[in-house]
């Protein structure tokens, strides 16, 4: 029998919960809504209703909603926690997000709670067990979508921006200006002049691209990892694997948003080593190798709880074992071989060589294998040349 979804909605002002409770019979009919006037009432149904996510206001008089929440992520962890807030302030977005997984800026429309509710669903879809939706649910920090790439959405939403408005809102971050000058200098994109301002580096890059980069470097900063050293061998290992993947499709022949969709993957590829880090998980299976790591399922949970389509969040999911997705995609098994050709660099062996673990049957059957062969060929020649 298939679970039903279910939701608990806190508000005490009982005229918002009955507009909510019409809006949503209409467009969610499949879900179980509880409507709680006040969090006491909320917390006592709590475990016997046992809910997917769990929407609260902030300012409520009897508990405000973040305490609230911080109660809700002990009792029932398992819960997708949201806040609903009229402060949208980075101060009280950091301060909010060690509690809500989400949070919704007032006033709000109801198609915001429908898309909240369909993302709870993709969530729940993936193959998690029990201890590790737990545990994922106990995190103290919960990475946020960054407030600098919200700037950059509300500055590219003006009719009247430029790059030098984007360049202005990037200089806010030495560490993403960094990265976004390490890219547009990247002896991969071919250009044989430095730039050293961040509006040639975007003019340089793209507009999606820098995107892109703002929103994952943005989390890498946000992350909470005190370990500096660390967290930059992560944001290296981001890039590299970024570029690699951008190579494959350009060698490949691949249209423009086939490559930016590659490069955007590798960039958030090792995203979920950011929770397992600095999260004591523990293994999400029953020591068979049919699951999916820690690490990537973490990094798909984050994608799924950010809006990212799915062909992402499964290519995240599924990136050290794409044999095992139900659905294989091109996506996922390009990440896969950028990983490998990483990896086999670091051991200063071939890609191609049988203790890199490159899948050729997989490859094979994705109708890949050509193309992949021939390409780890030419970036390993070019390797040897580089380094003589």
């Amino acid at each position: 029998m298939m679970d039903t979804p279910r939701a608990l909605f806190v508000d005490d002002e009982g005229m918002v919960l009955n507009s909510l409770r019409r809006g949503l019979r209409q467009q969610c009919r499949d879900w179980e809504l509880k409507l709680c006037t006040s969090p006491q009432e909320a917390l006592r149904l709590l475990a016997d209703f046992d809910p997917w996510v769990v929407i609260s206001d902030k300012r409520m008089p009897e508990m405000n909603g973040i305490d609230f929440l911080r109660t809700v992520s002990q009792k029932s962890p398992e819960s997708i926690r949201v806040l609903l807030t009229g402060d949208t302030s980075v101060e009280g977005a950091l301060d909010m997000a060690d509690v809500a997984h989400v949070l919704i800026a007032k006033p709000f429309e109801l198609k915001s709670f429908v898309r909240i509710l369909q993302r709870v669903k993709c969530i729940r879809a993936l193959p998690i067990s029990k201890a590790l939706r737990h545990q994922l649910g106990t995190i103290e920090h919960i990475p946020v979508e960054p407030r600098l790439y919200q700037k950059l959405l509300e500055c590219l939403k003006s009719n009247r921006s430029d790059t030098r408005d984007m360049a202005g809102i990037i200089n806010q971050s030495p560490y993403i200006l960094a990265k976004l000058l390490q890219l547009a200098n990247s002896a991969f994109l071919g250009f044989a002049r430095p730039v050293w301002t961040t509006h040639e580096a975007i003019a340089r890059i793209g507009i999606e691209l820098t995107k892109n980069l703002v929103f994952c470097f943005g989390v890498f900063e946000n992350s909470g990892i005190n370990d500096s050293h660390l967290r930059d061998q992560l944001s290296s290992e981001a890039m590299d694997v970024a570029l690699l993947c951008r190579e494959l499709c350009v060698s490949s022949g691949c249209d423009r948003r086939e490559i930016d969709d590659a490069f955007l993957v590798g960039l958030m590829h090792n995203i979920g080593k950011l929770i397992s880090t600095t999260t004591r998980m523990q293994s999400n299976s029953d020591g068979s190798d049919i699951f999916p790591l820690i690490e990537d399922v973490a990094g798909a949970y984050m994608l799924a709880m950010w809006e990212f389509d799915s062909a992402f969040v499964n290519a995240i999911l599924y990136q050290s074992i794409p044999e095992r997705a139900e659905q294989k995609t091109l996506l996922c098994c390009r990440l896969y071989v950028a990983k490998i050709v990483n990896y086999s660099r670091k051991l200063k062996i071939s890609a191609l060589d049988y203790e890199s673990g490159l899948n050729f049957p997989l490859l094979q059957s994705q109708g890949l294998l050509h193309e992949v062969v021939s390409w780890i060929t030419h970036v390993e020649k070019q390797t040897i040349r580089d380094n003589k």
